[in-house]
């Protein structure tokens, strides 16, 4: 036992050095394999995996491999989102996890500040629970508060629903009597309108993260909230949690009907991060995100919410995503990571069009002028959800923003497909991930299995 220990020590060592072979690696995931290593140990090459180093010499090796047996590593071991929360919280301490923006300022929440703030909100739910099983919704525009949430009840094995903030009244009504919501957080204005729309139908308590004070009905503040768990002094700590069990319900409008319940569980969600990690290996705990996708959608939630902490970058709330304001927070975080609908990849590029000329200007005024609007550091972007010209991929290329193009649904928690880095093809949303097997059938539709890809719809 003190042989692996010694050798993931040594790993974490050539790290630091850039001097990991793949054999030092491949003969460690056999011992795993094979072997009787405790969880620590483990749990300790797993965390030595998310460094970009690491996934780059996988990812050049055999990737597929890689992702499918860490999701065995994962539910035999029990890493769950807790674990790996903690795991970051423990390494990278005072680095800023995320960042809030009112107008030209920001605020700073670091690692250890997320970690606190998990941790008695877990304690105030263990106050909650005390009366009944509890299962919990959100519905709020993104801010930090309904992300505390999600990823305490992630971390700590209470079911959550995030709940589209465009849903109707009707299926609002629907979501919380199926999925049985007993405890919904709101935030925001529109939020407020629409449980005020339903409100007489529903006997559930009530959260109102900013303490707005119209909520109609009964409901607590956000203040008297974190107050029970204050005044709790149990000490939360991680509990091993069933990765099969279904943690987080996602509701997606699906094609007729109701809306359809898409099931998770942690196996599901850690995996993802692992092979998107091995997907795009560049990407490191100094990348800063700049995101505005609704974190109750799946690139919103998976990818940049818990793909910054998975990779111990820093995640940031956009003050609001209409095109104005992400450029004024552009310029005051400088990421190095946006994620977007192509209409903001096709906005930048129009401005760039109308404020310079690009067909006659020197690839250093053009480089310059759109470093200039974009802060100055950005790197890596992904256009999903719709059509993007291939022209307006190949202008960011050609002013090294790697844009990628990519594929992906709610049931497979997000992205099935990318164009690998430095590959772009015209038309091409790229190739499977690490992990996920694809084909077609005969009549044309696309079918798909892996350890990502969610074992199907809530009580459906």
């Amino acid at each position: 036992m003190n042989d692996i220990k010694n050798k993931i020590f040594e790993l974490f060592d050539k790290v630091e050095k850039d001097n990991v072979g793949y054999d030092d690696l491949e003969k460690l995931l056999k011992t795993i394999l094979d072997g009787d290593v405790s969880q620590e140990d483990v749990y300790s090459f797993l965390d030595l995996l998310h460094f970009s180093s690491i996934s780059k010499i996988i990812s050049n090796n055999n990737s597929n491999y890689w992702a499918l047996k860490i999701s065995d590593i994962i539910e035999k071991y029990n890493f769950h989102t807790g674990q790996l929360l903690s795991q970051r919280v423990k390494r990278y301490k005072e680095k800023p996890a995320l960042i809030t923006i009112d107008g030209e300022n920001k605020k700073v929440i670091t690692y250890n500040k997320l970690w606190s703030d998990l941790t008695l909100s877990s304690k105030s739910f263990y106050s909650l629970s005390k009366k009944k099983t509890i299962v919990v919704g959100v519905l709020s525009f993104n801010q930090y508060k309904s992300a505390l949430i999600d990823l305490c009840c992630l971390s700590f094995g209470i079911r959550i629903i995030p709940i589209p903030l465009n849903s109707t009244s009707d299926h609002l009504s629907y979501i919380i009597n199926e999925s049985e919501i007993t405890h919904l957080f709101i935030g925001g204005e529109k939020a407020v309108g629409l449980w005020n729309s339903i409100h007489k139908h529903h006997n559930i308590e009530i959260i109102d993260i900013n303490e707005i004070g119209s909520i109609k009905g009964s409901s607590i503040s956000w203040e008297h909230f974190q107050d029970l768990g204050e005044n709790n002094n149990n000490e939360p700590f991680l509990k091993p949690q069933d990765m099969n069990w279904t943690t987080t319900i996602m509701y997606t409008s699906g094609s007729t009907s109701n809306p359809k319940g898409v099931k998770f569980n942690q196996i599901n969600i850690i995996s993802k991060r692992f092979a998107r990690a091995l997907a795009l290996p560049e990407i490191n705990s100094n990348d800063i995100f700049l995101c505005y996708l609704p974190l109750f959608h799946t690139f919103g939630r998976y990818f940049e919410l818990m793909g910054s902490i998975f990779w111990g970058a820093t995640y940031t709330f956009a003050e609001s995503p209409s095109f104005n304001s992400l450029l004024k927070d552009f310029k005051l975080v400088s990421p190095s990571i946006f994620i977007s609908i192509p209409k903001r990849w096709v906005q930048l590029y129009e401005l760039m069009n109308d404020t310079i000329d690009l067909d006659f200007s020197s690839k250093g005024s053009i480089k310059e002028k759109l470093e200039k609007l974009t802060g100055g550091n950005l790197k890596w972007g992904l256009s999903a959800a719709g059509y993007l010209d291939p022209d307006v991929f190949r202008f960011f290329h050609n002013n090294n923003i790697e844009l990628i193009s990519g594929y992906g649904m709610t049931e497979s928690t997000g992205g099935i497909t990318m164009t690998p880095p430095n590959e772009y093809v015209i038309n091409s949303v790229g190739k499977a991930l690490p992990g996920i097997e694809l084909k077609l059938a005969d009549d044309g539709e696309l079918c798909m299995r892996g350890p990502y890809v969610s074992d199907g719809f809530y009580k459906n």
